[in-house]
């Protein structure tokens, strides 16, 4: 990797302001709403109007800003076989996992600034396949209230029925979401689908407004805390956890010398 690239990554966190804090004190992170146990709602969560438990609300009347590409193309493979999405054609000889959260302002701007970086370096030269993993919650505390599992399931219902069009998704979410309220109600995350071309927008209601994939869920938190994953956006390149925004290089390192093992 040349000099210039690594100072271009490092231009691009400074502009961002991608610096993430730990759990212990990310707010942001943990549930949205934790200071607002009282006010009477489910799980302490502001309620976006009503439609029973799941959040709706019929009068929702915000433009969905459509994707504009910058997630495009991506590599899938052409007959997906994990319940996870991947960045990749699904038989590079390495494997690396990004944790993150949908809802984070932090792993949104990795989404659509450093990570085209590594798509282009490792992924789209079929070195390295990237196994996505939205966090839901951690160590039994939701992540940003309801929103956290809904967008979890929601990404999880695109990837299994239509996954062309995941990273449309992803992008689609990250331009649009408001990260100071609930948002991912199950109504506007079947918006957000049908912005991003997804064959069957009612799947994706129907994932965030019930409990499917919940069997992904659990085993995403199973993987978090055994890598000891500690913050968002966070990647494991063969057991060890590496922040991208934070640990560039380091990151870098071990991905050039996984696939130099693979060789």
């Amino acid at each position: 990797m040349t000099q210039d690239n690594r100072t271009r990554r490092r231009v691009l966190q400074i502009g961002s302001g991608a610096a993430v804090a730990g759990l212990a004190g990310c707010t942001d992170f943990l549930s949205d709403d934790e200071d607002d146990e009282d006010d009477g709602s489910p799980n302490g969560n502001e309620s976006d109007g009503g439609n029973g438990g799941n959040g709706d609300d019929p009068d929702e009347d915000d433009e969905i800003e459509e994707p504009k590409g910058a997630l495009d193309p991506i590599p899938t493979p052409d007959d997906p076989k994990s319940v996870f999405p991947i960045a990749g054609e699904g038989d590079a000889p390495v494997t690396i996992k990004l944790f993150g959260s949908w809802k984070s302002a932090e792993t949104s701007e990795f989404m659509l600034e450093e990570f085209t970086e590594l798509l282009e370096e490792y992924v789209k030269k079929g070195a390295v396949d990237l196994e996505v993993h939205a966090i839901a919650s951690f160590d039994g505390t939701l992540l940003h209230g309801d929103d956290g599992p809904r967008l979890a399931r929601a990404g999880l219902a695109v990837w299994d029925h239509d996954p062309d069009q995941f990273w449309a998704f992803v992008e689609c979410v990250a331009i649009n979401i408001d990260t100071e309220k609930e948002w991912a109600t199950p109504d506007r995350l079947k918006r957000v689908a049908k912005k991003s071309d997804v064959d069957d927008p009612e799947t994706v209601y129907d994932a965030a407004a019930g409990d499917t994939y919940q069997a992904e869920l659990d085993e995403t938190v199973d993987q978090i805390e055994e890598l000891s994953v500690d913050d968002v956006p966070q990647v494991s390149v063969e057991g060890t956890v590496y922040s991208p925004t934070k640990e560039t290089d380091e990151l870098y390192a071990a991905i050039e010398a996984a696939v130099d093992e693979k060789a």
